[in-house]
């Protein structure tokens, strides 16, 4: 018997440590990929040996995350992953919380967002809306700094989910920046909570919770906003698994993508690469994991829309991606409309704006990424 026992045990340690190099080997082998589609990110890159970075700890910590990353099956062991923490009742699992209604809501600490960027931004921002003020007068310059679902959809979240208050981030930036050139739409979001202002598997808002922000944001430049009446709205997809599922890799209900469409003529150029298109939406993306990249081709470094508006007026909007379902609303008021994404842009945000002609300025982010993101510095040149 107790022969028999031990030879189980030796097949069980055999299988793991099959499992376990095989694995290991087999993630070794594959092709280092450099983009996941599922994630919507790119992956760590091999780090560079060097006895420094060895001995400071620097190279470890990028090979486990560089190993991490490429580990073969990556996205099923996430899934098992997320469906054992499940089974324990975990109701915050890899940065998501599993909320009410199917709702899949990204989570942002307070530990995530160093305070000392958070400030510098903010001053940075001030900083520049003074300037465009200053150059084009009052009612020409706007930052718009949106808080995400985890701020707006409280009621969905898990009783005792803390997170980063974006309200008060906002608020603080509010009291830096010269009168009304803020447009906080933090209550508005509020009031439309029940609505499907956020997508319950991607960390985007829907296109109509950027239409509600749209229309303060047109009050507050002294528009009259486009009405529901004026767009037809297209259910463009409804098949749409989006970054946050690609977390946890659970069964959820796929989101819906939706076009609002004036059917008026526009002229889109990518990256000043002299190919015109004539739509705002890039529905080959709807054929791809990141369906939310139909709205204007997803992340460029410059997109230049032109209509057939006949006031002098051109718009440059400083944005991260929450920008790319708002612009379909906000460029209807310009003869040109101009977005620019510092990840990507290197220009000096001044001469860009000299260099076009540029007479109103949108600064649009989610309130997380604008705290903590590392390329404000272009503001101040």
């Amino acid at each position: 018997m107790d022969e028999l026992k031990n030879k189980a045990n030796l097949a069980v340690c055999g299988v793991f440590l099959l499992l376990v190099f095989g694995l290991t080997i087999a993630s070794m082998v594959s092709p280092v990929k450099a983009f996941s589609e599922s994630e919507n990110r790119y992956l760590a890159k091999k780090p560079k040996f060097s006895f420094e970075s060895l001995f400071d700890g620097d190279y470890t910590a990028d090979y486990e995350t560089f190993i991490t990353d490429q580990f073969v099956g990556r996205d099923t062991w996430i899934g098992i992953k997320t469906a054992m923490e499940r089974a324990m009742l975990k109701q915050d699992i890899n940065g998501v919380y599993f909320g009410k209604d199917g709702y899949l809501i990204e989570k942002h600490d307070e530990a995530d967002i160093d305070p000392e960027i958070a400030e510098r931004n903010a001053e940075r921002l001030a900083q520049f809306m003074q300037d465009c003020v200053e150059a084009f007068g009052e009612g020409r310059a706007h930052a718009m700094i949106v808080p995400t679902a985890s701020e707006i959809l409280e009621d969905k979240l898990p009783p005792f989910a803390t997170g980063y208050d974006q309200e008060t981030y906002i608020e603080q930036i509010g009291a830096l920046l010269p009168e009304q050139c803020l447009v906080d739409v933090t209550q508005v979001l509020k009031n439309h909570s029940s609505e499907y202002i956020f997508y319950r598997t991607d960390h985007h808002w829907t296109a109509t919770g950027a239409y509600y922000a749209y229309q303060e944001w047109a009050k507050a430049c002294g528009f009259l906003p486009l009405s529901n009446e004026d767009f037809t709205v297209q259910v463009a997809a409804d098949d749409f698994l989006g970054t946050i599922y690609s977390k946890v890799n659970t069964k959820v209900d796929p989101d819906e993508i939706l076009l609002y469409q004036t059917g008026l003529p526009y002229s889109v150029i990518y990256n000043m690469d002299g190919k015109v298109k004539d739509t705002l939406y890039d529905r080959e993306k709807l054929e791809t994991k990141d369906k939310y990249a139909v709205y204007l081709g997803g992340n460029n470094a410059l997109v230049q829309i032109d209509t057939e508006v006949d006031n002098g007026r051109k718009l440059l909007i400083v944005k991260d991606s929450y920008a790319h379902c708002f612009a379909p609303f906000a460029v209807n008021h310009f003869e040109q409309t101009y977005m620019v994404d510092f990840r990507y842009f290197n220009m000096p945000v001044s001469q860009f704006i000299e260099q076009y002609g540029i007479t109103d300025v949108l600064v649009l982010y989610n309130a997380p990424n604008f705290a903590a993101d590392t390329n404000t510095l272009l503001f101040t040149k």
